[in-house]
C-alpha cells in the first residue's frame, strides 16, 4: 500500500493496486487518540473494506488519514476538512477524475459534511456515514469545563450537540449534505453503540419549531462503535449495505434494508436550541417542559458550553428520554415560552433562535 500524501505526514492518502478509469471512493477514519497510530503506516480502520470494494466494486479506493502524526485528533473539523480538500485535489491530479463518493466513520462523517459545506458539494456524488454523531454526542462532556482551549482537542468539543460547528451544519442541511446520503448507527449496547448515542447517528432536516421536515436514509445495525467499521468478509451485512449504496445510492441500499428511524429502537435523544440572551429572565432559565410525560428538564440537565450562533444566541442542548414525544415548551423567561415539537428517539434542532418574533411565544402562566 502506497502513501500519496505529502512528506512530513501532515496527512496521509493510502491506495493499493493499480488505478483505473473508474469512480474514486474515499474512506475517512474516526476520532483518533494520541499514539493510536504511527506515521508512515496505514491505520486500516476499515478492516478489509478497501480490498473488498476494489475487488467487487467498480472503484478506486483511497484511505484518507487526516491525522498523520502521533498526537491524535487535537485540531478542528475545519482544519481536517481543508486537508480533505487537498487530498481530493491530489487524487484528481492522479486519476483525472474529480468526482468522489465517501464513506465516513464516526467523526469522519462530520469532516465530509464540513467539506461539503465549505464548497465541496459539486465534487461529492454520495456520502455514507457509519456511527457519525450528526446531532452530537455527550461523550466529550468533560471538555466543556472552562479552561484554555489548548488543553482540549477542539474536534472533541465540536462534536457536542451544543457546539457552533453542529449548529451551523444542522441548521443548513442543504449546504452540508448531498442528495445521495445514507447513515448507519449501531445499537450493540441497547441505546447506543457503546460510544455514540444512536439518536444522533440519523440525520434529519428540521424546521423552526424543531419538527422534522425531511428524513435521510437511516438503518440500525447490531454493531459496537469499534466494530461497525471493521469489515471482515464480503458476506458482512454492513459491507453489503456499503456496496449497495456505492453502486445504487439510496435506492440500492434500501433494497438491502428498508429505511428506519432511531425511534424504532426507543432510544434517548437530544433537543438542541438557542436563546437570545436579551430575552432571558433572571431566574434559572431556560428549562424544558414535555407535554406527554409532564417531565421538566432544568438546571444541570440543560447543557451549554457557551457557544453562540452567528446572531449571538447561546446554544443549549438537553438529553430527553425515549418516552418524550410531541409538544414541548421551552421556557426562556418568566411566563414566556416557545412551543417546539419532539420526535421520540430522533435528535433534532430548533433552527430559529428562541426569543425572536419568528418563533411563536406565549405569555401564559403555566405551572412548572
Amino acid at each position: 500500500m502506497r502513501n500519496y500524501g505529502p512528506s512530513g505526514y501532515l496527512w496521509e492518502l493510502w491506495h493499493e493496486g493499480p488505478m483505473r478509469d473508474r469512480e474514486n471512493v474515499i474512506l475517512l477514519h474516526g476520532y483518533r487518540l494520541p499514539l493510536s497510530a504511527l506515521p508512515g503506516r496505514c491505520d486500516e480502520q476499515f478492516g478489509l473494506l478497501d480490498r473488498l470494494l476494489q475487488s467487487t466494486g467498480d472503484c478506486n479506493v483511497w484511505q484518507f488519514e487526516y491525522v498523520g502524526g502521533p498526537l491524535g485528533t487535537y485540531d478542528s473539523v475545519a482544519v481536517y476538512s481543508s486537508r480533505l480538500d487537498a487530498a481530493l485535489t491530489r487524487i484528481s491530479e492522479i486519476t483525472g477524475n474529480g468526482r468522489f463518493s465517501m464513506v465516513g466513520y464516526s467523526m469522519g462523517g462530520l469532516i465530509a459534511r464540513q467539506y461539503i459545506a465549505m464548497g465541496g458539494k459539486s465534487r461529492v456524488n454520495k456520502l455514507l456515514t457509519l456511527a457519525t454523531p450528526h446531532m452530537g454526542t455527550m461523550r466529550f462532556d468533560p471538555f466543556s469545563i472552562p479552561r484554555s482551549e489548548r488543553f482540549y482537542p477542539r474536534a472533541g468539543v465540536e462534536m457536542r450537540p451544543d457546539s457552533r460547528l453542529l449548529w451551523d451544519l444542522n441548521t443548513n442541511i442543504d449546504a452540508s449534505c448531498v442528495a445521495e446520503f445514507a447513515a448507519l448507527g449501531g445499537y450493540s449496547w441497547g441505546n447506543s453503540d457503546g460510544t455514540i448515542e444512536m439518536g444522533s447517528t440519523s440525520l434529519v432536516k428540521c424546521s423552526t419549531d424543531g419538527s422534522v421536515e425531511e428524513r435521510f436514509y437511516f438503518a440500525g445495525v447490531p454493531r459496537s462503535h469499534l466494530n461497525i467499521n471493521r469489515i471482515n468478509s464480503d458476506g458482512d451485512e454492513v459491507f453489503q449495505m456499503i456496496l449497495s449504496f456505492l453502486v445504487g445510492g439510496v435506492l440500492g441500499i434500501s433494497k438491502v434494508r428498508c429505511p428506519e428511524t432511531p425511534g424504532d429502537y426507543r432510544v434517548p435523544f437530544f433537543l438542541t436550541f438557542s436563546v437570545r440572551e436579551n430575552s432571558m429572565g433572571r431566574r434559572s432559565y431556560p428549562h424544558v417542559m414535555v407535554g406527554n410525560t409532564g417531565r421538566c428538564y432544568r438546571g444541570p440537565r440543560i447543557c451549554t458550553q457557551g457557544a453562540r450562533t452567528e446572531s449571538g444566541a447561546r446554544i443549549y442542548t438537553v438529553k430527553l428520554r425515549p418516552e418524550d414525544d410531541g409538544e414541548a415548551l421551552i421556557y426562556y423567561a418568566p411566563n414566556k415560552y416557545a412551543t417546539v415539537r419532539l420526535q421520540s428517539g430522533q435528535s433534532t434542532v430548533v433552527t430559529q433562535p428562541i426569543g425572536t418574533e419568528t418563533v411563536h411565544c406565549a405569555a401564559t402562566t403555566v405551572a412548572v
